[in-house]
């Protein structure tokens, strides 16, 4: 959570928002969507869901499920050193 002004920036004592949304902050919104989207797609597949199920095995869920954590855990190692130099340069 940021700040909107100076008054609530000193009262809670916390950082400003900068103003404008980084465009880290919109591709990755647009990343956990796509993960979401797919995850969801693999619970009604494997008929988690009330929309019930297409027939995928419990292994190919959880194959599925394990190739997001895997792909969620690698974006997040590439984004981490950008995400902090954009912090640093929003502070600085």
């Amino acid at each position: 959570m940021l700040a909107a002004d100076v008054r609530t920036k000193e009262l809670c004592d916390i950082a400003a928002h900068p103003g404008t949304v980084p465009a880290v902050t919109e591709v990755m919104t647009k990343r956990v969507i796509e993960w979401k989207q797919r995850h969801d797609l693999a619970l009604e597949a494997f008929g988690v869901t009330a929309m019930g199920g297409q027939g995928i095995t419990r292994e190919q869920y959880e194959a599925e499920q394990d190739a997001l954590r895997s792909e969620i855990m690698d974006n997040v190692g590439w984004m981490k050193p950008r995400i902090i130099s954009e912090l640093l340069r929003v502070q600085g």
